[in-house]
């Protein structure tokens, strides 16, 4: 019943906060204190690559509610916690309405019973209750700018999972089951049945809207930028991954590792470029988000057990160090006056010393400096492969992240600047310590002898290596901006986009 637990019990305590609303707040450390205790009893049974499942309904896995917990589902139920931790510590000071804890628990209600969730109907289900908090938590500051932005990442998403809900009516039709267990053993060697094909590419296509795929989740950079800093730490640092975490399923039913490879690609190369070019922080930071989902998919498409432990690995890792630079970016837009990274800098001083330590770390972190949590993360991930372009790939997405961030440097010296609120220094610590001892936390969910043969001193110098050509070219490049398009982001390119795309992935799973 621990499966049920954690998403049934935050989901009666967003209603009971709505209820109660000036105790909302103090209901929070409560129920992450209970998830915490949850959460640890889940680990200590699915270490080791066991799983606990439940039927809900007093049904078969046929027609009941299926819930499977995994090394993916409580790695990521960890990630849930400490960004949820964090998010609470950093907004303790502020008065918020009870409104925005409402929110909360029922964000982590729908993130626990999809990470747990089995069934292709259930887990739509769960993306629509997912998209409507996510909505509604974009625009909680009721900010013109913020409501613009939900509103075009409520329709992109409406229209992904209709997508998404056509396809599962044609597996239903064919199969009989949505559940993806049953599911699996019903379409064994139907790959080339043109029903599956355009189901898999509905599904496909639905799923990538919400995960932070490039043509896909062109709603993306509007939303995260506009959001208040905690809640794009959230979209970005967990929000996004519940996509990935549908594609991952789907990858473990239908042959779609050619698709998600192609996209993995467009995805690293087009959002690092993005990013490099973009000189307004928290977009900077949401472009960049873009790109590590790429990583990710190219992860899922490889589909080895080093390459799912090592796409495990740096999806957790995205969440912290993304999170702490989506806070840490709150603050020195807060504190300077302006969302644009030149003027930060002339305004400098007046960032706080705890600030620049996260933004510090973070960078260091997403850029992979050994042996912080992003280089694990992709050591794993590089070691995956034997083949040679998907390796270039890797490093050249590598190689844009560390130009991007170059040009947040000069606000890197943490002696530098006043003094921080505590509230806002202690929720940095929170992402702080599992950044820099993630090889260690790691070692549940990857085995030892996975890590020790890929974390080598030579990928320690490659990464280091990578790490100096980046800064080198953000040399080069550095006054010569270029104005990348930005019309595909507005509603109707981002439609067209989105319906031309969806032929390319038929064609490509068409070919397998």
């Amino acid at each position: 019943m621990i499966i049920a637990l954690l998403p049934l019990g935050h989901f009666m305590l967003g209603v009971l906060s709505l209820l109660w609303q000036r105790g909302a707040r103090g209901l929070v450390p409560f129920a992450l204190l209970a998830d915490a205790g949850l959460i640890g009893s889940l680990l200590a049974r699915v270490a080791g690559g066991t799983s606990v499942s439940i039927v809900l309904g007093g049904w078969g896995r046929d027609l009941g509610i299926e819930l499977v917990a995994d090394e993916i589902s409580v790695g990521f139920s960890l990630l849930a916690l400490l960004l949820t931790l964090a998010v609470t510590v950093y907004l303790w000071r502020e008065r918020l309405r009870p409104y925005f804890y409402v929110l909360l628990h029922f964000l982590l209600a729908s993130v626990f019973a999809l990470v747990f969730a089995r069934d292709l109907f259930n887990i739509y289900v769960i993306v629509e209750i997912l998209t409507l908090v996510s909505f509604l938590l974009v625009g909680y500051e009721r900010k013109a700018q913020q409501i613009w932005a939900s509103l075009n990442y409520l329709i992109l998403a409406a229209l992904g999972m209709a997508m998404y809900l056509f396809g599962v009516g044609i597996i239903y039709y064919h199969t009989g089951t949505l559940n993806l267990t049953l599911l699996a053993e019903r379409i064994a060697g139907m790959h080339d049945h043109m029903w599956l094909i355009t189901a898999s590419t509905l599904l496909v296509v639905g799923a990538s809207i919400k995960a932070g795929v490039f043509v896909f989740s062109l709603w993306l950079p509007a939303a995260h930028a506009s959001a208040s800093p905690a809640v794009s730490a959230l979209l970005s640092g967990l929000v996004i991954k519940m996509g990935v975490v549908v594609l991952f399923r789907l990858s473990t039913v239908l042959d779609i590792s050619l698709p998600l490879m192609v996209l993995g690609g467009i995805t690293g190369v087009v959002g690092a470029v993005y990013a490099t070019f973009t000189y307004e922080l928290k977009r900077m930071l949401a472009f960049s988000t873009l790109s590590q989902v790429g990583y990710l998919l190219v992860g899922i498409g490889i589909g080895t057990p080093l390459a799912i432990a090592g796409t495990l690995a740096y999806a957790v890792a995205h969440g912290l160090f993304k999170g702490l630079l989506f806070l840490a970016a709150g603050q020195v837009v807060r504190t300077t006056g302006s969302a644009f990274i030149p003027e930060q800098i002339a305004r400098q001083e007046k960032i706080p010393r705890a600030t620049r330590t996260a933004l510090l770390i973070g960078t260091l972190a997403i850029i992979g400096l050994p042996p912080l949590a992003g280089f694990c993360a992709k050591g794993l991930l590089s070691a995956a492969t034997d083949s040679l372009p998907l390796r270039l790939l890797l490093v050249f997405v590598s190689l844009g992240t560390v130009v991007a961030f170059s040009k947040l440097t000069p606000l890197l010296n943490p002696r530098r600047g006043c003094s921080d609120e505590r509230a806002k220094a202690i929720s940095y610590s929170i992402l702080v310590l599992p950044i820099l001892a993630f090889l260690l936390l790691s070692f549940p969910f990857v085995s030892r002898i996975q890590i020790l043969s890929s974390l080598s001193l030579l990928q320690a110098g490659e990464s280091v290596a990578i790490i100096g050509a980046g800064f080198l070219v953000y040399l080069v490049l550095r006054g010569h901006p270029v104005h990348l398009s930005q019309r595909i982001f507005r509603l109707e390119e981002a439609i067209l986009t989105i319906l031309s795309m969806f032929f390319v992935v038929f064609l490509l799973l068409a070919v397998l």
